[in-house]
């Protein structure tokens, strides 16, 4: 696979892999409903309608009490501003949504620190991250999801602060950790893996090959492995994303734009039109 700006990958993002339907456990048939429908619309890159959406699938949550739901929305239309260029909306919406967030639900603050860390706010994106996991006991060396998530946020966060090789060491934690939480996963590692992807790894890789692409020193830049790594996940992913979510999906929603393009690019499925960063309101 050629290596493209993040911009033009978003521009081609692939519709084959619009047809998503996470479950988001016993949840209010209504909120998910609409959840599910924003989510595919932004993925055909419908980003207006998707938005939409998405607001009625909040208020639709709210009303029935739904918190996991009503996150999940917070996050979809804060990405959706953010691939609209409204940088201070997304902000703001993220921010609302940690706060907002039950306890035990860390994936706003998780897409808070990526998204502080890509506007090069790193001190303001370590604040998050540290108050985010302040009460987990031992993260980061555990074998658990949140350590998991609490290492790729401080990856993030290395990225910003130019510190490469740091972002390295807490990827690769990360992807071992990861190994090990599914190796114990006895009753489902031979269903949810797809060759060395699994959804404990997969958006590790993708963190691992955007940092292999972007890295700045000769030593972290590589593109060969990029390559190799965007071609192991395009192999999986259209398995990956028809699989249901586990009650906080992730929506990253550029960043599964930029899969899909990338799986585009390999089976020349159809892609959406460009998204254009309009303006805001």
């Amino acid at each position: 696979m050629t290596t493209r700006p993040l911009r033009a990958l978003v521009a081609a993002a692939a519709l084959s892999l619009a047809a998503v339907a996470p479950t988001l456990g016993a949840q209010p048939a209504t909120a998910v409903g609409l959840w599910r429908e924003g989510r595919a619309l932004a993925l055909r890159g419908l980003v207006d309608s998707a938005r939409r959406t998405l607001e009625q699938a909040g208020i639709a949550a709210r009303t029935a009490g739904d918190l996991a739901t009503e996150q999940a929305t917070m996050r979809g239309r804060a990405d959706l501003w953010a691939l609209r260029g409204c940088a201070d909306s997304a902000t703001r919406i993220l921010r609302e949504a940690v706060a907002a967030a039950p306890a035990g639900d860390r994936a706003s603050a998780d897409a808070l620190v990526r998204w502080l860390a890509s506007r090069q706010a790193v001190a303001d994106a370590r604040r998050v991250l540290v108050a985010a996991y302040r009460d987990v006991p031992s993260v980061g060396s555990t074998i658990s999801r949140d350590s998991i998530t609490f290492l790729q946020g401080m990856a993030a966060v290395d990225v910003a602060a130019g510190q490469e090789s740091a972002a390295m060491a807490s990827l690769n934690a990360a992807l071992a950790i990861a190994v090990r939480l599914h190796e114990g996963d006895v009753h489902e590692r031979s269903t949810h893996a797809i060759g060395e992807v699994t959804e404990e790894n997969a958006w590790l890789l993708f963190d691992l090959a955007a940092l292999r692409r972007t890295a700045k020193s000769a030593p972290m830049h590589a593109p060969r492995e990029h390559a190799r790594l965007m071609a192991t996940l395009v192999t999986a992913w259209p398995t990956l994303e028809r699989r249901p979510d586990d009650g906080v999906p992730i929506t990253r929603f550029a960043d599964r734009l930029v899969m899909q393009a990338a799986v585009c690019a390999t089976d020349g499925s159809p892609c959406p039109p460009p998204i254009v960063a309009t303006g805001c309101p």
